[in-house]
């Protein structure tokens, strides 16, 4: 029997469509922010069905988009090249409350998402969806401000010289789904058992079955530190219950232990302040001994 190929959960599941690099991107920007739509559906809210598709959407389409999936968009454009600083300072003051946004680069050309910014590294998250060899790029500030100015052509005469992007956020009022840390890339790029959807689908159903229904969950411990704590206990409990699979290491499982760790920290879930813990371990161990005895891992 074949084992399944692993296969990377990245916010860009597929490359663009010819002409598609501003749905496509926009596409990866609304899964941050939990909600799906395909760079088709978008390039049809855009008024570009593909039938018709051809020169590609511009920031009107793509606004126009965005609101019809319910994603607020506001514009950020500098005619000075010598405030590539400041356009770099608006960028990172909303991509740190989570928010993605739309990156216009290559002289008007192409749009790239930008879904994340790693105050650490100092780095930003960009995500080109041309690109077929690698899911995420880490840019400097130097190398966006490179990379986002677009010196128009005397053919571009009718668009001045400029940074541009667009800056989305939830109309809800709702803050973005994934939280993008530096584990969660490099869980992203390595691939695994299970898409991250799949993985917080899980654990959202694990933690609310945990917490009695009269409980504001809100108020309760993030998921996330729980694993921590309870580590060694939940990875004993699957050992024992899963006992003899074949050339599988406790380190494997750990690893897959931690992944389930980084998607419930990224995604926020959290338990009831008197959740069931007893039932929390016992689900968790269950669901996890699964994975581990099964071929999916």
């Amino acid at each position: 029997m074949k084992s399944k190929k692993k296969r990377a959960f990245a916010p860009l599941c597929e490359l663009q469509l010819p002409s598609h690099c501003g749905p496509c991107s926009l596409s990866g920007c609304l899964f941050i922010l939990g909600i799906a739509a395909t760079q088709r559906q978008l390039a049809a809210a855009a008024g570009r069905p593909v039938s018709v598709f051809i020169h590609g959407v511009d920031e009107r389409g793509l606004r126009r988009a965005a609101r019809a999936f319910g994603v607020k968009s506001e514009f950020v454009l500098s005619r000075e090249q010598s405030q590539g600083k400041e356009f770099a300072r608006r960028l990172r003051v909303h991509l740190r409350h989570g928010n993605p946004a739309i990156l216009l680069s290559k002289d008007f050309d192409h749009w790239v998402a930008v879904i994340g910014y790693l105050a650490q590294q100092r780095k930003f998250i960009i995500v080109d969806p041309k690109e077929k060899h690698m899911v995420f790029f880490r840019w400097s500030e130097t190398r966006l401000v490179r990379n986002a100015w677009n010196e128009a052509s005397e053919s571009d005469c009718y668009e001045p010289s400029q940074y541009f992007a667009i800056l989305l956020s939830r109309r809800d009022g709702e803050p973005p789904r994934w939280k993008i840390t530096e584990s969660w890339l490099r869980l992203c790029e390595r691939g695994s058992a299970d898409t991250a959807e799949g993985m917080a689908n899980d654990l959202t159903e694990i933690a609310t079955l945990s917490s009695p229904d009269d409980q504001d969950i809100e108020e309760g411990l993030y998921l996330a530190e729980f694993l921590e704590e309870n580590e060694e206990l939940i990875l004993d409990g699957i050992t024992h219950w899963a006992s003899g699979n074949g050339d599988r290491t406790r380190g494997d499982l750990r690893t897959l232990y931690r992944d389930y760790t980084t998607v419930a920290s990224s995604s926020g879930i959290r338990i009831a302040p008197n959740a069931d813990r007893v039932s929390l371990v016992a689900q968790l161990t269950a669901i996890l001994s699964s994975y581990w005895w099964g071929a999916r891992f």
